[in-house]
């Protein structure tokens, strides 16, 4: 599951669909730090979990991420296949046994100084980020005919975007569109998006690389070309995901929920 948008996904639901199966559950936190599911932080629920910390993140270090897991042979193996398989074992990099090809994932020193630093304010950024979410939320819940995300847990959200639903894709790009020319900015519309919806990878259905990939995986990949997803469609062609600013002063945060108000209604009415 990605926890998209700073919310959890289902993992009740999740988790008893890994256990019938036998299935790992890996969790996608990298828009959801300090995010929690029932008490939980997000990233640990699961088998394992992983996190982003670039620029747009909840907190960041400029560029990278982490991986979390309670299982000692995943850590493991995290460790030496971010660098180049190297055991990590005595004080002689050149005598280190390599059980395996790794990767040269590494992050720098410096980097992870700014993580550790941002970290000790993850409380503050959410707290902020939750009031934030609260105004443009309470404005935009006088607005008959938009709904919102459904959440999970709502107490653990981290507030990181605020998402609602127009009742038309028609009404939804209008909305876009004005808030645009309005000034409203950090607004996705995913539905056009070409990153987050799977409805223009075209480099992903027709698997596009600079080499070749390996048989097994060309094999192993579902016909993405041909396939479709309605439900999936319905849902982000009507919705529009907000971003939450830390840096909004409260004037600035009101006059973002009057305009956001103002375009919502003059597309509905």
């Amino acid at each position: 599951p990605v926890h998209m948008c700073g919310s959890m996904a289902d993992l009740d639901a999740l988790q008893d669909i890994c256990k019938r199966y036998g299935l790992l559950l890996l969790e996608d936190a990298a828009q959801a730090f300090g995010a929690s599911y029932k008490g939980r932080s997000l990233g640990s629920i699961g088998d394992a979990g992983c996190f982003s910390f670039d620029y747009v993140k909840t907190i960041t270090c400029g560029e990278g991420g982490a991986m979390v897991t309670n299982n000692d042979e995943y850590a493991k193996h995290a460790d030496h296949y971010s660098d180049h398989g190297h055991t990590h074992e005595g004080t002689d990099r050149g005598l280190e046994d390599h059980p395996f090809i790794g990767y040269n994932y590494r992050i720098s020193e410096l980097n992870s100084a700014v993580g550790l630093a941002q970290i000790r304010r993850m409380d503050e950024f959410i707290s902020i980020q939750r009031q934030h979410k609260k105004v443009l939320k309470d404005a935009l819940k006088t607005i008959p005919g938009i709904s919102f995300r459904r959440l999970p847990d709502e107490e653990g959200d981290s507030a990181t975007f605020l998402s609602f639903f127009m009742p038309t894709a028609d009404q939804a790009r209008e909305v876009m569109k004005l808030f645009s020319e309005n000034g409203v900015d950090g607004c996705f519309y995913y539905f056009d998006n070409n990153w987050h919806y799977i409805r223009k990878w075209d480099h992903l259905k027709k698997m596009k690389g600079l080499g070749a990939y390996p048989e097994s995986l060309i094999n192993s990949m579902q016909d993405l070309e041909n396939i479709s997803f309605p439900a999936s469609d319905d849902l982000i062609s009507r919705n529009i995901s907000c971003l939450i600013k830390l840096s909004w002063t409260e004037e600035q945060l009101q006059q973002r929920a009057e305009k956001m108000v103002s375009a919502i209604k003059s597309v509905l009415s």
